[in-house]
């Protein structure tokens, strides 16, 4: 009778064990599901979206809006890559030959000194420039507004309202990293929804021309 109850008290253990057993294995199987339903978040979270490259096309005619060495710069980038180009700081609406380019490029930021030796100031160059880009506009030129000279050509209210009044009319902004330092061209271009190029320097500015 003895060996009896151990036989069945062993069996009861057995059972309770199994039942134990088998309710550990259930509890894990939501954690392995989970696992399982995360995965498409992280294969979404992967993908890495690229912007389409940007390209200006020639022929250029390029001038300033603030007599600054920016037009200059721009222009012999331009031909160093042998596209046609022409730079002229006093371009008037009046002289502008629209048949013979496609993209007008206007750099920003002011010199005091330029502006001294042509005898003019700020105000006098955005009245040039404003109506340069309004007949390059009618004309169906695209309007590259340009600040390629970095911070030191952000520096005072002169360099300020040559850059408002060229890029407001601005189909592209094209800069360089260090003229977006503060990250403010990046946020005009956002919020007036402009089309930005930026380019790590005033050399690189080759890579988006043709």
């Amino acid at each position: 009778m003895k060996k009896l109850n151990n036989f069945i008290i062993t069996i009861i253990v057995l059972v309770i064990l199994m039942t134990m057993m088998t309710a550990c294995s259930n509890s894990t199987e939501p954690t392995t599901n989970n696992t399982e339903t995360k995965e498409p978040e992280t294969e979404e979270f992967e993908i890495d979206e690229t912007k389409a490259d940007v390209t200006l096309k020639g022929p250029y005619i390029i001038t300033t809006c603030g007599q600054s060495p920016g037009a200059v710069m721009m222009n012999m980038v331009a031909m160093q890559e042998g596209l046609t180009s022409v730079n002229d700081n006093a371009l008037t609406a009046e002289a502008l030959n629209t048949d013979e380019y496609k993209t007008l490029i206007v750099t920003t930021g002011t010199s005091m000194k330029g502006m001294g030796a042509a005898g003019t100031d700020v105000n006098a160059e955005i009245e040039r420039c404003v109506k340069l880009i309004n007949t390059a506009k009618e004309a169906g030129l695209t309007i590259v507004g340009a600040h390629i000279e970095g911070m030191a050509r952000r520096t005072d209210s002169s360099d300020a309202a040559s850059i408002d009044a060229v890029m407001e009319l601005a189909d592209v902004i094209l800069i360089i990293e260090e003229s977006d330092s503060d990250g403010f061209f990046t946020k005009y271009a956002e919020d007036n929804n402009k089309q930005l190029i930026m380019v790590e320097n005033t050399l690189a500015i080759s890579s988006v021309l043709k």
